[in-house]
């Protein structure tokens, strides 16, 4: 029975993936935008499209971006503590360390109505030293947002969900040490 029901599971599961495709597409260094065409038509919920699926091409994109502020904040902590600059191939600096950041967390969440929902990440950015300890220093927050918007046409959900990502705050966290 219990191969029966996670058979239907996987299948169930599947289907869903193959109802909808995902395109992504990199607007500026700080934006991005997610077109998801589905084969639902009814009892649509643009909200649950909040999945931050998308982060894990969002947040390397600025990374990799020289005018991305998150780029910029990577080149400085790396200039700070090693007095030189990690390459695309090698984040790791030999004898220093490496900028590290946190998995995202989702930290709110928002529904208006049936065709639009958002949200908002929060990760942490700081350095790895090298040595046995490999000490993680935190020194930014930052916040990034997504928000979904089912397309209608003529009042009728059209097949779309627009989803926009972006970069919303870098904030430094100052030492709290007494």
């Amino acid at each position: 029975m219990k191969k029966i029901l996670l058979g239907l599971l996987v299948l169930t599961s599947l289907r869903a993936l193959a109802a909808e495709k995902r395109y992504y597409t990199k607007i500026n260094s700080s934006e991005a935008q997610v077109k998801i065409e589905t084969d639902q038509k009814d009892s649509i919920q643009a909200a649950s499209y909040v999945d931050g699926l998308e982060n894990s091409k969002f947040i390397p994109d600025m990374l990799r971006d020289k005018k991305s502020i998150l780029y910029k904040l990577k080149a400085s902590i790396e200039q700070e503590n090693c007095k030189q600059n990690s390459t695309a191939e090698k984040a790791w600096i030999d004898g220093c360390g490496q900028v590290t950041l946190t998995p995202e967390v989702k930290t709110s969440f928002g529904r208006d109505g049936w065709m639009s929902g958002g949200g908002s990440y929060t990760f942490f950015v700081g350095f790895t030293n090298d040595g046995s300890g490999r000490f993680f220093d935190v020194s930014h927050m930052v916040i990034i947002s997504e928000r979904a918007e089912a397309q209608t046409k003529n009042g009728n959900y059209s097949g779309m969900i627009i989803k926009s990502l972006n970069l919303v705050k870098i904030k430094r966290i100052d030492d709290l040490t007494p």
